[in-house]
């Protein structure tokens, strides 16, 4: 139901974020550039394409617990309940928030949303694709109260299509709208990384939790976005396994054992004391943040943003259909577009191995057309010679390597 929810909102996603690019680049705001949107919409695609199997455990843990110990008899026709879940999903969402910004191993699957050193629509969609995996045991109470998993599922996409709007630069304040409301001022500031602004604002609709339990800070002067150790890649692939491979780094080369186990639970700036200890938050400007960014060939841009907007389509295609896949399909499907992600990725930065993967992988996605009917095989493998078509050119034409430059 969510997934169908988000699939019908894709083109209203698009539509916003093409206006606030044409609003920013008359503003002269700086917004948007591309190579950083394609890794954050990659985010988005993994989360939403991964999230059958990531969500599965959630679901239906949430589905037991309702059924078998749930405390009250909940109708979903009750306008009242609607509105009492909406608040308490947002609280629920409020202390999963703050605890996935304080506690290491939940960060590691949120960090991913903080990556982008940019501010805009397309940040909204950038998502941790291993979140679920952790985020369902916050919303048990909800479950145990009673509230059935239509109406949970419902208000979690209510909740998350509602801060897809409040990723934007180019909204100032809104008046009474600050008191209670999270709005675009409130989450800049969330997202930024100044000393005076870390963990601050973990609101999902609503503010007033923040402003009880004193996480609220208001907006003075535009935040520095990112996080404070840069990811520096597009590599969407990555992008979601570094705050693993860091931990894992911490706990290996630690001499306690104490401190093994302790990193994986204690905040991201904590440290084991025979590492240097807790790590303090640099003081950080506009000015001089050096952003990550690779300048590439023009056709090597075209062909990947070509590539790109294939495995978009058929990644909304896929949360369409997936329920009518059986599992062996439904895996090789997510396991071709997580590929075709990676390789959009290292093509832009220039990799040794992007362009003979790039083949390899149109090859398999031919390969696997058998299993589509007609017309549409006939669409995908027109698509599958088109891309080895362009691959070839660039082989051919194009070795001009990438430039790393920071902006």
């Amino acid at each position: 139901m969510k997934s169908n929810l988000i699939a019908l909102a894709v083109p209203f996603f698009f539509l916003a974020i093409f206006i606030e690019a044409v609003i920013s680049r008359q503003k002269k705001l700086g917004v948007y550039r591309l190579h950083d949107s394609l890794s954050n919409l990659s985010g988005g695609i993994g989360h939403e394409v991964l999230g059958g199997f990531t969500a599965a455990l959630g679901i239906y843990a949430y589905d037991v617990l309702q059924k078998r110990y749930g405390l009250l008899e909940i109708s979903t026709s009750s306008v009242a309940a609607w509105l009492v879940l909406l608040v308490a999903y947002d609280f629920c969402y409020y202390l999963y928030h703050w605890a996935s910004h304080r506690v290491n191993f939940l960060w590691a699957t949120h960090a991913v949303h903080h990556q982008s050193e940019e501010y805009n629509l397309s940040v909204a969609l950038r998502q941790s694709w291993f979140t679920r995996v952790t985020s369902w045991v916050f919303y048990v109470p909800l479950a145990l109260l009673g509230f059935p998993l239509v109406m949970y599922l419902t208000i979690g996409a209510i909740n998350l299509l509602y801060q897809f709007w409040i990723h934007t630069r180019p909204v100032g304040r809104l008046g009474l709208f600050e008191s209670f409301m999270n709005t675009p001022s409130h989450h800049r500031v969330h997202h930024g990384i100044d000393p005076r602004y870390i963990d601050k604002n973990h609101g999902g609709m609503f503010i007033v939790f923040d402003r009880l339990f004193g996480t609220f800070i208001e907006e003075r002067g535009e935040p520095v976005y990112g996080t404070v150790k840069p990811l520096s890649t597009y590599d969407p692939v990555w992008a979601n396994l570094v705050e693993w491979a860091r931990l894992w780094d911490i706990s290996r080369r630690t001499r306690r054992l104490a401190d093994k186990l302790k990193i994986w639970f204690m905040p991201p700036e904590w440290h084991p004391a025979d590492l240097g200890g807790e790590v303090e938050i640099p003081e950080v400007s506009r000015a001089t943040q050096r952003k990550y960014d690779v300048r590439t060939a023009p056709a090597i841009t075209a062909y990947s943003t070509f590539s790109f907007t294939l495995v978009l389509v058929a990644s909304v295609y896929f949360l369409w259909v997936q329920h009518q896949l059986d599992l062996g399909p439904r895996t090789a499907y997510v396991g071709e577009v997580i590929l075709g992600l990676y390789t959009v990725a290292a093509l832009i930065e220039g990799r040794p191995h992007a362009r003979p993967l790039e083949v390899l992988r149109l090859l398999s996605v031919a390969a696997l057309a058998v299993l589509v009917p007609m017309p549409l095989r006939a669409v995908l493998l027109g698509a599958v010679a088109s891309s080895l078509g362009a691959v070839l050119y660039l082989q051919l034409r194009v070795h001009t390597a990438p430039q790393i430059e920071t902006a």
